[in-house]
């Protein structure tokens, strides 16, 4: 995976090309605005890859709609259209036209939304929506997977506490010792593990306990 720096310079390499010269200087302030986080820059490098209409186009703001487990619905507006992301610190994903709303059931679920209907009913009114700020500038996300307080970790995530020793547990030795493992080279044992983990039970995050002991951003350990 790219650091944040990387990100950013394949952004503006891309937006040579898909932002009309005269809103080349606004929209990359925008980038730039969004340099140390990887949520946004994300949903930017998502966008200017493929531009949704197929013509020269920017995104002049950033809207969040919600957020849920590590995973940000965003709306993204431009001169042409307003655009849904789903994006997290590692991906963002185009859902489509803003005004027609979620089609995926899976994603309508994860939101608690019954349907398309639903969507549109909650977050139809966009300018009631606030602009996205940085998730690593909100205190009460982890600065690394952005879990909310209290909610867990995805698992991997470097700030979650082993149940077992209290240690790190991407650090500690307990998933080994549990597993009869040296190491996890497959996804049946992160399963195992996962089953453990929650047999004992996760700890969450905590805000106050957990953060300003990773102030940091996911890609900046690449």
């Amino acid at each position: 995976m790219p650091t944040l720096d990387q990100r950013l310079a394949d952004i503006k390499l891309l937006m040579r090309y898909a932002v009309p010269p005269d809103d080349l200087a606004k929209a990359t302030a925008l980038v730039e605005k969004h340099g140390t986080d990887s949520v946004g820059l994300n949903i930017f490098h998502a966008f200017y890859s493929y531009l949704p209409e197929g013509r020269e186009d920017a995104i002049t703001v950033l809207r969040l709609l919600d957020r849920r487990q590590g995973t940000f619905l965003i709306c993204a507006t431009t001169g042409l259209a307003d655009y849904l992301y789903l994006a997290t610190g590692e991906q963002a994903e185009f859902l489509g036209l803003f005004s027609e709303g979620i089609w995926e059931d899976e994603v309508l679920a994860f939101f608690n939304l019954e349907n398309r209907e639903a969507f549109l009913k909650k977050y139809g009114d966009l300018s009631t929506f606030p602009v996205y700020v940085p998730a690593h500038l909100h205190t009460d996300l982890c600065p690394f997977c952005h879990v909310a307080d209290g909610e867990t970790h995805t698992l991997g995530c470097p700030v979650e506490i082993c149940p077992w020793c209290g240690g790190q547990l991407t650090s500690c030795g307990c998933r080994f010792t549990l597993l009869g493992k040296t190491d996890l080279k497959n996804d049946s044992q992160l399963e195992e593990l996962l089953m453990l983990l929650n047999k004992k039970g996760r700890l969450p995050f905590s805000a106050e306990e957990h953060r300003p002991a990773y102030p940091i951003t996911p890609l900046d350990l690449q």
